[in-house]
C-alpha cells in the first residue's frame, strides 16, 4: 500500500517504522526539516518539509496516489482539515488523531463529510483497554474480536496452580465452561497448543471465548482475583478523566490524586462522582493516608514514566491486587516485568496497533472481501484473523472440523453465528455467513481457504 503520514512526533514515527517494515511505500511529512532528515536518513521512506493542511503540499507529496492518509499531528483541527483536503485531492482513505472530547464525542456527525474511514484517540482507547483489564483483575491484557462478541484474555497461570499437568483436552471437563486456549507463552516462547500439550505453573495463557465464559474459566483456573470495588488513579489528564468516567457507571469507588492543584480543581467539577485529590502519587505517606492497603486496584497515569513506575511498585509492595503503570518509553518495558509489573499501558503502541491492524485488514481483504480483521498477539509472534465464511468457501462448508484437512500450525479459535461465540469441537462445522477466528503462526493469509492443505 501507498501510506502518508503527516506529523512525525513518536506516534507518526513509530507507525513508519513499523509500515516499512511491513513493506508499505511509505512517505512522511512534517513541519521540522531536522525531524524528516532525521527519519529519511535512517528509514526507507520519502519526506516532505511542509504543512501536511495546505492543498498544494499534500498534492506535492503525491496524496492523489495515496491509498492511505494518517493524520497525526498534535493538533486536531490540522489532521481534521489533512484528512478533508487529502479526501479532496483524491486519497482514497484518511485516519485522523483527534483528541479533545468535544470534537470525539461527536465524530460520528461529520466523518463522512470529511471523509474519514476512521479517527484514533490514544486517551479514550488506553483508557477503554484499561477498564477491560480491570474488569479481569488477573488479566494482564483483554482484546475483544468479532464485535465484542469474543475476547482474548491474556492471563498468567500461578505456579501452584491445580491446572499442573493437565492436558488441554481435559480443561473443558476440568472447568466445566467451553473455552479455547490459543496460545501458550513459556519460557520467552509461544505456542499454539494441541490437545495434548499440558499446562504448568507460569505459563501466560492466551485464553478465548464468551466473556462470561472467559471469566467463568478464569474463576474456576483460580487465576481471577476478587472484582475491583476500589481504585486509586494517579494523575488527573485525559486518559485518566475517561477511566473514572468509565469506572463510575460501573459504581466503583473512584480517588484520583492530581499534583496540579488548578487541575485537580477541573476535574473535580467534570466528575462528580469522583474524590479528586491534591497531591504527588510519590508521596508514599499521603497514599497510606488515602487508603492504598484498601483499594482493589492502582493506576498510574502522570505524564512522567518514572513517577508512574515507582508509584505502581509501591502499589504492589503493599500488595494491592491490580496495578497498571502508562508508560511511554518501551525500552522500560523489560526492566518493569523483571520487577513484577504485568500491565503496562502506552497509549502510543494502543493507537500504533489499532492502525496496524486497520492497515493489515484492508490490504488482505483488496481481493478477498470476506476478511474482517488481523490482529497481532504474543508479541506478534501469532496473528489472529477475523474471516467471514462464504458460499465461495465451500471445500469447507458443512463439513465436521475433524474432518477437514487443514495447514500445521493453525487453529480454528472460535466461531460466531448469529451473535453467538461457539467454542468449536470436532462435531462443530463452518456454515456461510459465519464469522471465524483463525489463529496462525503463518503470514499473509488472505482467504478462509487458505487453511486447507489443498489451498490453492
Amino acid at each position: 500500500m501507498q501510506i502518508m503520514i503527516v506529523g512525525c512526533g513518536k506516534l507518526g514515527t513509530s507507525l513508519a517504522v513499523q509500515l516499512v517494515q511491513e513493506g508499505h511505500r511509505v512517505t512522511v511529512v512534517d513541519r521540522s526539516e531536522s525531524v524528516i532528515e532525521q527519519i529519511s536518513n535512517t528509514q526507507d521512506v520519502i519526506g516532505y518539509v511542509g504543512n501536511g493542511a495546505v492543498f498544494s503540499v499534500l498534492e506535492e507529496a503525491g496524496a492523489k496516489e495515496a491509498d492511505l492518509l494518517l493524520a497525526l499531528t498534535q493538533s486536531d483541527e490540522m489532521n481534521l482539515l489533512t484528512c478533508l483536503i487529502a479526501h479532496k485531492i483524491g486519497t482514497k482513505h484518511t485516519i485522523a488523531r483527534v483528541r479533545n472530547p468535544e470534537y470525539a464525542n461527536h465524530m460520528y456527525r461529520i466523518s463522512e463529510d470529511l471523509g474519514l474511514s476512521m479517527t484514533v484517540n490514544p486517551d479514550r482507547q488506553a483508557a477503554e483497554e484499561i477498564a477491560r483489564v480491570l474488569r479481569f483483575p488477573a488479566a494482564m491484557h483483554v482484546e475483544l474480536f468479532a464485535r465484542g462478541h469474543v475476547e482474548l484474555v491474556t492471563s498468567k497461570l500461578p505456579e501452584n496452580t491445580a491446572l499442573s499437568g493437565v492436558p488441554l483436552y481435559e480443561l473443558p471437563h476440568k472447568l466445566g465452561v467451553k473455552v479455547l486456549i490459543c496460545a501458550v507463552e513459556r519460557n520467552g516462547e509461544f505456542t499454539i497448543p494441541s490437545g495434548g500439550f499440558t499446562l504448568s505453573g507460569g505459563d501466560v495463557l492466551y485464553v478465548t471465548g464468551a466473556p462470561r465464559e472467559v471469566a467463568k474459566a478464569l474463576r474456576k483456573a483460580g487465576v481471577l482475583a476478587n472484582p475491583v470495588r476500589s481504585v486509586i488513579i494517579g494523575g488527573g489528564g485525559r486518559i485518566s478523566f475517561y477511566l473514572a468516567q468509565e469506572l463510575l457507571k460501573s459504581n466503583l469507588s473512584i480517588k484520583i490524586i492530581e499534583r496540579s492543584k488548578e487541575n485537580a480543581q477541573q476535574i473535580a467539577e467534570l466528575l462528580p462522582g469522583a474524590t479528586v485529590l491534591n497531591g504527588d502519587i510519590t508521596d508514599q505517606e499521603l497514599l497510606q493516608e488515602e487508603g492504598i492497603d484498601a483499594a482493589n486496584a492502582f493506576v498510574a497515569l502522570t505524564g512522567l514514566d518514572e513517577g508512574n513506575i515507582l508509584s505502581a511498585l509501591y502499589a504492589k509492595h503493599r500488595n494491592v491486587s491490580k496495578v497498571i503503570a502508562k508508560v511511554n518509553n518501551e525500552s522500560l518495558e523489560t526492566l518493569m516485568k523483571e520487577a513484577g509489573l504485568d500491565s503496562i499501558i502506552s497509549p502510543k503502541r494502543v493507537v500504533s496497533n489499532q492502525i496496524l491492524r486497520y492497515v493489515r485488514a484492508r490490504e488482505a481483504s483488496a481481493d478477498h472481501g470476506e476478511i474482517r480483521g488481523l490482529y497481532k498477539i504474543a508479541d506478534g509472534s501469532i496473528e489472529v484473523l477475523e474471516f467471514r465464511a462464504t458460499s465461495e468457501n465451500r471445500n469447507l462448508l458443512n463439513i465436521p472440523l475433524k474432518d477437514l484437512k487443514t495447514k500445521k500450525h493453525i487453529l480454528i479459535a472460535c466461531i460466531v453465528r448469529n451473535g453467538k461465540a461457539i467454542i468449536p469441537g470436532g462435531a462443530d462445522s463452518i456454515q456461510a455467513g459465519d464469522i471465524v477466528l483463525v489463529v496462525t503462526t503463518r503470514q499473509r493469509m488472505n482467504d478462509l481457504g487458505d487453511i486447507m492443505e489443498d489451498a490453492k
